[in-house]
């Protein structure tokens, strides 16, 4: 078994750990791996594991924030990205999403366990990613009223019920029994429908 380094900050530790947890959560899902089996992993004893994570449902919770800023930073370049033509600026930021969430999938469908567990025992959590996609989708609607003339009341309230509408496209249980290009037709049809609510009544 290897030797964990006990020296190093405990911010660094606690990145090592989230590096272990990662490769058990995404292999073998968030049920199935133990505190003992991270612990392990890393070459500490699992009482020195609870020091730096009270359990595993925080584990979960600093493997999920990783998430979230890897994904919001792909989404943030989709928004600054000034080559995109304006019209097509929303589909371009929910595609991105889209494929995001359906690569992670299919690449480890195990990363369901963990969002059920986070859904069910951590609310908050589950509102600091909404908050982190409505942030950016209500950059891009404020743009679209800006230039496109979309008529919007308040943006935030708006950018809340288009999120609402893309459900089935960032949520892993609606998503793990279909295709890429299934969910890609769907959402051509509901951006359709919202851009065209969002055009001014002549």
């Amino acid at each position: 078994m290897k030797r964990f380094d006990a020296d190093l900050p405990s911010d660094q530790l606690k990145e090592k750990i989230l590096d272990a947890a990662d490769k058990r959560f995404k292999a073998q899902g968030f049920k199935k791996t133990a505190m003992a089996e991270i612990a392990s992993d890393l070459g500490m004893s699992t009482a020195n594991l609870y020091r730096y994570f009270p359990s595993k449902l925080d584990i979960a919770e600093g493997f999920a924030l990783r998430c979230f800023i890897a994904k919001e930073t792909i989404l943030q370049r989709v928004v600054a990205d000034k080559s995109i033509p304006n019209g097509v600026w929303l589909h371009a930021f929910a595609s991105a999403l889209l494929h995001y969430n359906y690569e992670e999938l299919q690449k480890h469908p195990a990363i369901n366990d963990i969002v059920v567990a986070l859904c069910a025992e951590r609310p908050a959590l589950v509102d600091r990613k909404n908050s982190g996609e409505l942030e950016l989708l209500t950059l891009i609607l404020e743009q679209g009223k800006a230039d496109n003339n979309w008529q919007l009341g308040d943006v935030q309230s708006t950018a809340k019920a288009v999120l609402a509408s893309w459900t089935v496209f960032i949520t892993p249980v609606f998503m793990q029994h279909q295709t890429l290009d299934g969910l890609e037709k769907l959402l051509d049809s509901i951006l359709n429908i919202t851009i065209n609510g969002l055009k001014p009544r002549t």
